[in-house]
């Protein structure tokens, strides 16, 4: 291992309002020598998540903040390059949360971290459909959604990686789903090729009455991504006994004091209030072999699909979660860490 150095993306100071590219530090260090039961894991690709944010603060109470000169957590997909395991020999492919880096050192007793259940396909469906995004989509809508036949779902973030495969859980179920996002381009994406059968770009001006067009029935079910205006004039055409899964709030994660789980305050107050809950989607930990396999089997059947935006360089890491805090990407992101050409 003396030839290998690891890169690390660490936090260098908490951001005083939006983050910043200079919030962040990009070192190097030395890998030490495995201990018996450790395997060692060259990253090949991470993934890049607007609900890592709140974590960057210093102050988040729901969960853990990341401490300064702390590496920013994430998921992987890598492979076992060097190995004192029997479980993790040498070229297992493997998948689950670590953090910014290039090499990993992981112990048997890493519960989270697993060898991928089909290494035939392409790796990057292991930060991307089939890992928290996927997961989150599965069980926001099979735990607390569950949307019926004929009812209305309504998602925002539509185009992103959590709330585009909502929509096709949604239409698998046989729902009418309407999609909400930021741009026409990704309003023709959810439509044309998420097959969503509508989709609303809510910076227009005659947004509210564009969604009381589309949802000529009202709406059952609001998969909450955003927060903020989105959700005030979702609200306006709730039914009766609809449902509110609130995986976070994008809109306010850049914000200094940001809450994720405020949408659920917005919707508890309300006169007649949805059922309506915040989730974190380790809430599950124990069932994610059910939906690693769900969804692993959707996207190999083709009855899931998504996009996926790639970026050489872990260096780039933090440019592209900035980026994703101000609406400025499509899709899943995903940095390409490995070293090959």
């Amino acid at each position: 291992m003396e030839d290998k150095q690891n890169t690390i993306v660490t936090l260098a100071s908490y951001p005083e309002d939006q983050l910043k590219v200079e919030n962040f530090r990009v070192e190097h260090a030395p890998i030490r020598t495995l201990e018996k039961g450790e395997y060692l894991i060259e990253v090949d690709y991470v993934s890049i998540d607007p609900y890592v944010r709140p974590r960057l603060a210093g102050t988040t109470s729901y969960v853990s903040p990341v401490e300064l000169g702390n590496a920013i957590p994430s998921e992987m997909v890598g492979h076992v390059v060097e190995s004192t395991s029997e479980h993790f020999p040498v070229g297992t492919a493997v998948y689950g949360f670590c953090s910014w880096q290039s090499y990993i050192i992981a112990s048997e007793k890493d519960v989270l971290i697993n060898a991928v259940p089909d290494p035939d396909v392409d790796k990057k469906v292991y930060v991307n459909t089939v890992a928290t995004s996927g997961r989150t989509a599965y069980f926001g809508m099979y735990r607390i959604a569950h949307l019926k036949p004929g009812e209305t779902l309504v998602v925002s973030a539509a185009s992103g990686s959590v709330g585009s495969i909502v929509g096709q859980i949604g239409k698998q179920e046989g729902g009418y789903v309407v999609g909400i996002a930021g741009t026409e381009e990704k309003c023709r994406y959810v439509k044309e090729v998420l097959g969503f059968d509508a989709c609303i770009n809510y910076k227009d001006s005659d947004f509210s009455q564009q969604l009381k067009n589309a949802c000529p029935d009202g709406v059952d079910v609001y998969f909450e991504n955003v927060g903020g205006r989105v959700s005030s004039i979702v609200a306006r055409f709730l039914n009766p006994g609809a449902r509110v899964p609130i995986c976070g709030s994008v809109s306010s994660y850049d914000r200094k004091g940001a809450n994720p789980s405020g949408p659920a305050d917005f919707f508890s107050s309300l006169p007649e209030p949805p059922i309506n809950r915040f989730f974190i989607v380790t809430e599950w930990v124990r069932h994610y072999p059910e939906s690693d396999k769900w969804l692993l089997d959707a996207l190999k059947s083709g009855k899931l699909v998504h996009h996926e935006t790639v970026t050489k360089g872990l260096e780039n890491a933090p440019r592209i979660l900035t980026d994703i805090l101000n609406a400025r990407h499509f899709g899943k992101q995903i940095i390409d860490v490995s070293t090959a050409q």
